[in-house]
């Protein structure tokens, strides 16, 4: 039986228990690489899960070379949790089985139940049934599982390796879940706990979200929906979490809602009352996956700025109007510069310098060498009119990036710096961890570093009940 807002504290401790278990069972485990059982098993062995692992078959021996029981009765111990890769039928005769022996929780990767009509929902209320009474708490139907990673364990059945770090996923779609962990994979964007939540027929969207707003391991946490039954409820309890929650909603077209019927059994519901809710109640909602990681990556590296306004410096004009121009239209404030902020820039330029000064600041030429780019940072940085910056500096074969010295000015100016390096990606990655451990997110794009501090600013106001003006 699906738990509700008043069962909330009890199916947070189910979660968490779900989620560290100390030994693994999979049912259903095959000895061929084409099905979903032995994927499951390798998926827990590729990722280093350091606890006990069973897997389960009436007839085999061994799989990947490991010994397989033929039943949960035959294994030694107390199993904590089973990961059921069966059809929609078998999975609730092994939820019973699960139940039988102790096993507390499962994932129940198996589609086939509400999402494809009347058949199907029949199918999903005797798992519910199955699981009340025999005392199982389960994630799904319907699901890819879920990811650990801070104990490298995951219960998907795509073997992954993820860099670690405090951000946290929920997404109503596997396929959508999965681009989401490529894509952040790709931005350096670390991990903590992705929930494949499927059908959500034991916990809700509200459960998940309570969950992870106690979680230590989580500062932000990242949503993917489709639609839900307990918006109310979800949203209420997102508004009580003290941590970011970022929304990528779909459902812009009324075309798509059938759509998200077969997919998950859940329509998607009108898209435009969604942001409305979503803004009412402080969630941060995005338009586009990139958008999602971005935002999450400036929460987990970031600190939050004092205030709302936007300071933008490069060396090339063309990504700092790019990031003004997207900054300008959501209505966020870039600031002109004070006298003395002026006074001090004309002072390293020298007379009759061939820039103007002014925000966004474009020192062309002059800034390709590190240290000078550092001169004109700190003074801009410096201004009492700017709250958060975005250094943008452009790939260049003969200039190093002057990633030190923007550290140095982070530090010494105190306030929020988010760098921006259009080049290739394989430079961002030897940049971004030293930017990084010292709280300056990194991108690419102008676009992810206006992404990046949209998300900032506008969080900062929310807590602080600031105008964004």
């Amino acid at each position: 039986m699906k738990r509700e807002e008043g069962s909330d504290h009890g199916a947070v401790e189910a979660i968490r228990s779900i989620f560290y278990p100390q030994t693994v069972a999979v049912i259903g485990v095959s000895d061929s690489f084409q099905r979903v059982g032995y994927n499951l098993f390798e998926s827990l062995l590729f990722g280093g899960f350091k606890g006990n692992i069973y897997p389960v078959h009436p007839r085999l021996k061994t799989v990947l070379g490991r010994k397989v029981y033929n039943s949960l009765s035959e294994i030694p111990e107390k199993v904590d949790l089973a990961i059921i890769g069966l059809n929609e039928k078998a999975t609730i005769s092994a939820l019973k089985e699960c139940g039988k022996n102790g096993v507390r929780g499962a994932v129940c990767v198996a589609g086939g139940y509400r999402e494809i009509g009347e058949e199907g929902e029949g199918l999903e209320k005797l798992l519910q049934e199955a699981a009340s009474c025999y005392g199982v708490s389960f994630i799904g139907p319907n699901t890819l599982g879920f990811i650990n990673n801070e104990i490298d364990l995951n219960t998907t059945f795509y073997p992954l390796n993820l860099p670690k770090g405090s951000a946290s996923f929920i997404s109503q779609s596997g396929g959508l879940g999965l681009t989401f962990l490529h894509q952040a994979a790709d931005a350096g964007l670390g991990i903590n706990k992705w929930i494949g939540a499927g059908n959500r027929s034991n916990f809700t969207f509200t459960n998940y979200l309570s969950f992870l707003g106690e979680d230590e391991g989580t500062s932000a946490i990242g949503l993917f929906l489709e639609g839900t039954e307990d918006a109310s409820s979800m949203v209420h309890r997102a508004s009580r979490i003290n941590k970011p929650v970022v929304v990528y909603k779909i459902g812009r077209s009324d075309k798509v809602s059938s759509s998200t019927l077969t997919h998950t059994g859940t329509m998607s519901g009108s898209y435009q009352v969604y942001r409305d809710i979503f803004s009412q109640f402080g969630l941060y909602t995005v338009d586009t996956i990139m958008e999602l990681i971005a935002s999450l990556k400036a929460f987990t590296v970031s600190a939050l700025p004092g205030g709302a306004k936007i300071g933008i410096m490069t060396h090339t004009a063309g990504p700092s109007i790019v990031a003004a121009d997207m900054l300008y239209s959501r209505g966020y404030s870039i600031p002109e510069l004070t006298e003395d902020t002026l006074k001090g820039l004309y002072k390293i330029a020298g007379e009759n310098p061939p820039i103007v000064f002014q925000n966004p600041l474009d020192v062309a030429g002059m800034g390709f060498e590190a240290g000078t780019f550092k001169d004109y940072l700190e003074l801009f940085a410096g201004d009492p009119g700017v709250d958060l910056v975005l250094a943008i500096y452009c790939q260049h074969k003969n200039w190093r990036f002057p990633s030190p010295e923007i550290i140095q000015v982070k530090e010494k100016v105190k306030k929020p710096i988010i760098a921006c390096y259009p080049s290739p990606g394989t430079l961002l990655e030897k940049e971004r961890p030293l930017l990084e451990c010292h709280g300056i997110p990194l991108f690419g794009t102008p676009e992810e570093a206006a992404w990046a501090a949209s998300a900032l600013v506008e969080h900062a106001a929310r807590l602080g009940g600031r105008s964004l003006t």
